[in-house]
């Protein structure tokens, strides 16, 4: 039996994965898999290309869930409230694979709906899951592969898979740093960034490269909402340190939410406050 399955934030240990529904498949397998390249970070894929990561279950970010055989009534079902909590989804299908998408805050939409069907049918404030064409990743368990077309598409899915990005280059770094948004400020310079810092930096400026100008000023927005401890000088980041850089850094890759019971801010992947983090 195939199953939708939907990943939300939780605190503690309790099981996060929930199903959503049975029966229906929302994937096809695609065509274009016979001849994936091993990733490469400077890799440019062509159109009908697909990386591929062999042994994906030995790798410490592949999740608990794909190591194990798995077995629906071992989760709950997803309540509404949760909704809005979800991570990412996956599609259980055809015994052994998985299709993986990450869910942004544009992929739930509240609409009014006319659907057109054996009758018509009037829903008002619907709110639904956008599922894309192709996933993000799917992962192939009888041939233990992860097929994935873009890193920054994924890291949000499987934690500590930024590990395999490139880091940025002195001249990448400097070009991040000399951005209008960011302001240098206490000496701080290229020299003083470190190693996971430069991974993040390429990270961001591939995310980057995909906004246009509204959505920029909407993620510095975001930025200014969850680290009001970051100074402003003539609408730029300051930035003092490496700690500075990492917090612009995490909320281009859109690593913040906030707990809709108390409003706790929090960073995605982690139960520990944004407060706490940044002492």
């Amino acid at each position: 039996m195939n199953h939708l399955m939907a990943k939300i934030r939780k605190r503690g240990n309790d099981n996060k994965y929930r199903k959503i529904t049975s029966d229906d498949n929302f994937y096809k397998l695609p065509e274009d898999l016979d001849n994936p390249i091993e990733y490469l970070p400077d890799h440019n894929l062509d159109e009908d290309s697909w990386f591929v990561i062999s042994e994906f279950s030995k790798k410490p970010y592949c999740l608990d869930i794909l190591k194990n055989n798995f077995e629906s009534v071992e989760y709950l079902q997803l309540e509404k409230l949760e909704i809005d909590k979800i991570d990412f989804i996956f599609s259980y299908q055809d015994k052994n694979e998985y299709y993986f998408q990450r869910v942004l805050s544009s992929h739930i939409v509240s609409k009014k709906l006319l659907y057109i069907g054996d009758a018509f049918e009037f829903k008002e404030n619907t709110k639904f899951i956008v599922i894309n064409d192709i996933p993000d990743a799917i992962y192939l368990k009888d041939q233990d592969k992860l097929y994935f077309k873009k890193l920054t598409s994924i890291t949000s899915i499987f934690k500590g898979i930024e590990e395999l990005y490139k880091e940025a280059t002195e001249e990448e770094t400097r070009e991040f740093l000399e951005q209008s948004f960011i302001c240098l400020d206490q000496g701080f310079s290229s020299e003083k960034v470190k190693k996971s810092n430069r991974k993040r930096i390429a990270l961001a400026m591939d995310t980057m490269k995909n906004f246009n100008s509204d959505e920029k000023k909407k993620i510095f927005d975001y930025i200014k909402d969850y680290c009001p401890n970051l100074e402003r000088k003539k609408g730029a980041f300051v930035v003092k340190s490496d700690e500075d850089l990492k917090s612009i850094l995490y909320g281009i890759d859109q690593r913040y939410y906030t707990t809709p019971v108390k409003n706790e801010k929090r960073i995605a992947n982690s139960i520990i406050p944004i407060n706490e983090s940044f002492k």
